[in-house]
C-alpha cells in the first residue's frame, strides 16, 4: 500500500480527517507510539511524526500502537472487519424483531457473543447512532407502511411494528414525525382523494346582534354555522371533521335563511326542521342529537345532558362535545349552562348565549349588546 506524501499526512492528521483512516498511520519518534490520524490526542510536531502504510509496518519501525486511538481496530483492520460483520448480523437481528421495546440490548448482545456495552461501542463506530436508534427507526419505518397503505386500527399497526404500547408508538411517532399516526393516516387518506375534497358552500347572514357564517354541503345541508368573528375556528373544526375541503362563497339554501329569520323574529322552532350534519365521533354526535331535543326556552345542565344520552358519570366529557359543536344556534349549545345557573363558556361569548337565551325567554333580557341592532325585548 502506498502512503499520501508526507505533508498531506500531517496536514490530515492536523484536521483528524476520517477518510484518511486506515490509509495511513502516523509513528510519534519522541514517544514511541503510533497512532491513527483521527487520534484524539495532541497533535505531535511535523518534525517528530513518520508515516505508514500499515499497523504492521509501524510495528515494523520500532512504534507500539496508541491505547487511545487502538489503531489495530482502524477501517480494513481484521478487527475492522470482524467488527463490521458483528454489526451486520446485529442489523438482520434488529430486522427480524431482535430489539423491539421488550428485548434490552443485553439480549441483543448474548446472541452476537459479546456484552451490552461493546454492543453499543460497536454501532457508535461503524453506525453513528445506538441500536435502539436504529430499531427505533427500523419500527417506525414499519409503521408508516402499515399507515399508508391500509386500514390496520392503531393499536394493531403499534403491536405489528413492535411498540409496547399504543401510548408509547404515539409518543414515539409524533416526536419524529410532528404528527401522530391518525393525523398521518387522514393526511393521507387526504391525499389521496386528490380532487375530490368535500365542496361547502359559504354564505353570510345578518343576525340581530353579529354576522353570521352559514356553511352548507351540495346537496343544501347545514355543515356549520358560526360568527363570522370567530372564521378560523370554524374553519378549524371543518377540517378536523372532514379533512380536505373547498370553501366557496356563495348563497345559502332560501330555506335555511329563511328559519334564521323567522327564528330571529320570534318563531322559536323554525330552526327544529332544518337539515344538519356533521362529522366527529359517534358520542360528539349523540351530543350534538340531544342539544336539539333542548326546547327552546328552556336549559340543562351538563350532568342532565349527560343523563338524556344515557352516560350520566360523562358530564365532563358532554361538556367537551359541546364546545366542539360546529353549528352554532341551530343545534343549541346555548341552552346547557352550569351546574348553578351560571352563563358557562360559549365560542361566540357569553353576552351572545346570554342574547340568545333571553330571545327564547329561558332567561331576563339583560343590557343590550354592543353592536345590537335591537334590544331582545322586543321581539
Amino acid at each position: 500500500m502506498t502512503t499520501p506524501d508526507p505533508d498531506s499526512c500531517y496536514a490530515a492528521l492536523q484536521r483528524r480527517d476520517r477518510t484518511f483512516d486506515g490509509v495511513f498511520f502516523v509513528g510519534v519518534t519522541s514517544t514511541g507510539i503510533f497512532c491513527r490520524p483521527v487520534c484524539p490526542a495532541r497533535t505531535p510536531l511535523r518534525r517528530n511524526c513518520t508515516f505508514h502504510a500499515s499497523a504492521e509496518a509501524a510495528r515494523a519501525a520500532g512504534f507500539r500502537a496508541c491505547k487511545r486511538c487502538r489503531p489495530e481496530t482502524a477501517p480494513g483492520s481484521p478487527a475492522w472487519t470482524g467488527s463490521a460483520a458483528s454489526v451486520s448480523r446485529a442489523l438482520r437481528l434488529i430486522d427480524a424483531g431482535g430489539l423491539d421495546e421488550s428485548v434490552p440490548v443485553e439480549a441483543l448482545g448474548d446472541r452476537l457473543g459479546v456484552g451490552e456495552r461493546q454492543v453499543r461501542r460497536l454501532f457508535a463506530r461503524h453506525l453513528g447512532v445506538s441500536p435502539v436508534a436504529v430499531a427505533q427507526a427500523k419500527r417506525l419505518a414499519a409503521a408508516v407502511v402499515m399507515i399508508d397503505t391500509g386500514a390496520m386500527p392503531m393499536a394493531e399497526v403499534a403491536l405489528a411494528a413492535g411498540f409496547g404500547s399504543v401510548r408509547r408508538f404515539n409518543e414515539v411517532f409524533a416526536a419524529v414525525h410532528g404528527e401522530t399516526p391518525a393525523a398521518r393516516r387522514k393526511r393521507q387518506n387526504n391525499l389521496s382523494m386528490g380532487t375530490r375534497m368535500m365542496p361547502l358552500t359559504l354564505s353570510r347572514h345578518q343576525a340581530p346582534f353579529a354576522e353570521l357564517l352559514v356553511v352548507t354541503d351540495a346537496e343544501g345541508v347545514l355543515r356549520a354555522l358560526d360568527f363570522s368573528d370567530f372564521a378560523e375556528r370554524m374553519q378549524r373544526l371543518l377540517a378536523r371533521h372532514y379533512g380536505a375541503f373547498e370553501l366557496v362563497e356563495g348563497s345559502a339554501p332560501a330555506a335555511i335563511t329563511a328559519a334564521l329569520d323567522r327564528y330571529f323574529g320570534g318563531d322559536l322552532a323554525a330552526l327544529d326542521t332544518v337539515p344538519v350534519a356533521t362529522g366527529g365521533s359517534d358520542f360528539q354526535k349523540t351530543v350534538w342529537a340531544a342539544l336539539r331535543t333542548i326546547p327552546a326556552g328552556t336549559t340543562s345542565g351538563y350532568g342532565a345532558l349527560a343523563a338524556r344520552i344515557g352516560k350520566p358519570g360523562a358530564a365532563r366529557a358532554v361538556g367537551l362535545a359541546n364546545g366542539l359543536n360546529p353549528i352554532g344556534i341551530v343545534v343549541p349549545c346555548h341552552r346547557v349552562i352550569g351546574a348553578s345557573g351560571a352563563m358557562t363558556g360559549y365560542a361566540g361569548g357569553v353576552e351572545r348565549k346570554r342574547w340568545l337565551l333571553a330571545h327564547e325567554g329561558a332567561v331576563e333580557p339583560a343590557t343590550v349588546i354592543p353592536g345590537l341592532t335591537r334590544d331582545p325585548a322586543s321581539f
